[in-house]
């Protein structure tokens, strides 16, 4: 049995993804009663000349972070992966509440009609698309907790875990700087997930490195993203902990990633540093520190795509 990851476009092997931003939005339409300076993301132009300068730097696909209903627009992701050649990954699940209206009926279903919505759109369609010429599936399940469990919304969480177990898909789970995963990753476990469906996002805000051992070594990945964020001391905090993720042996259970869901990031919309970074920067620095060629290509895209590969009969 082989297993593939569900892009826009349909089904590919995990290889032929090569260099993957693990965690990144590449859509984002603005939301009526969201939070005022919820970010957007909406200029088809500058969107696509971004993705075709990632495409030429080495990027291969991204892994498209939005979630349905606080900005998420399915009907054109197809059309951006056509037009830049990069693989999009469209994800289901829900983001944190302060991105949505406030009567968004995500957090007045059941855990049950939740857990519907999401496998439906891991196997049929994103809603948005579900009645159009062209139907697209999400790959995974993105989903966003506060700043401790109790704070999260349970039925939200419970139905994520039911739609990873009924289809096998990753959850990758946006975390507030990387606050309370220590609670997180047993209520999955509980809920019977296997760790091995399981990323943490932002957890290099974090930079301590006996938590991201403990966790690394539970068998759930890590997603680090504050390279270009200089508020965060990348150089004190996130390259010397993934230096010692790697000399521990650890570097399997990692994933590096952008988020680049601020425009003023995007080279496209007058920003720094542009999506191309993630190659002409973050894997140019790995090479440089003489890192082997398959350590390099695991944290940049090997090791995500492997965790949302699928099993295909």
């Amino acid at each position: 049995m082989s297993k593939t990851v569900t892009t826009v476009l349909g089904p590919v092997a995990p290889a032929e993804l090569g260099v993957t931003d693990a965690h990144s939005h590449v859509w984002i339409e603005p939301v009526a009663g969201a939070t005022p300076d919820a970010p957007v993301l909406n200029e088809e132009g500058p969107i696509v000349q971004e993705l075709i300068r990632y495409r030429a730097a080495g990027g291969g696909a991204i892994v498209d972070c939005q979630p349905g209903g606080c900005g998420r627009n399915g009907r054109i992701l197809p059309t951006l992966s056509r037009a830049s050649h990069v693989h999009l990954i469209a994800c289901t699940g829900f983001h944190r509440r302060l991105y949505y209206p406030p009567d968004a009926p995500l957090w007045q279903m059941s855990a049950a009609a939740a857990a519907d919505l999401f496998i439906a759109e891991l196997t049929d369609a994103l809603r948005e698309t579900k009645d159009t010429a062209e139907p697209v599936r999400a790959g995974f399940i993105k989903i966003a907790g506060e700043a401790s469990l109790a704070e999260t919304p349970r039925h939200l969480l419970e139905a994520a875990a039911a739609a990873c177990r009924a289809t096998g898909c990753a959850i990758e789970m946006h975390t507030e700087k990387g606050t309370a995963v220590e609670d997180f990753l047993p209520f999955f476990l509980d809920q019977g997930v296997a760790p091995q469906r399981l990323v943490f996002c932002h957890v290099d805000k974090r930079p301590d490195f006996a938590f991201h051992q403990t966790i690394a070594q539970s068998g759930a990945m890590l997603e680090y993203d504050t390279f270009f964020r200089p508020k965060y001391n990348p150089e004190q905090t996130v390259w010397p902990l993934l230096e010692k993720m790697i000399a521990a042996g650890l570097s399997n259970q990692v994933a590096l990633a952008t988020d680049m869901a601020d425009s003023a990031m995007w080279s496209t919309f007058g920003g720094q540093p542009g999506m191309a970074a993630f190659i002409t920067q973050i894997q140019a620095r790995l090479a440089e520190w003489g890192l082997p060629t398959a350590t390099i290509q695991a944290l940049i895209g090997g090791n995500i795509a492997n965790r949302l590969a699928t099993a295909t009969n």
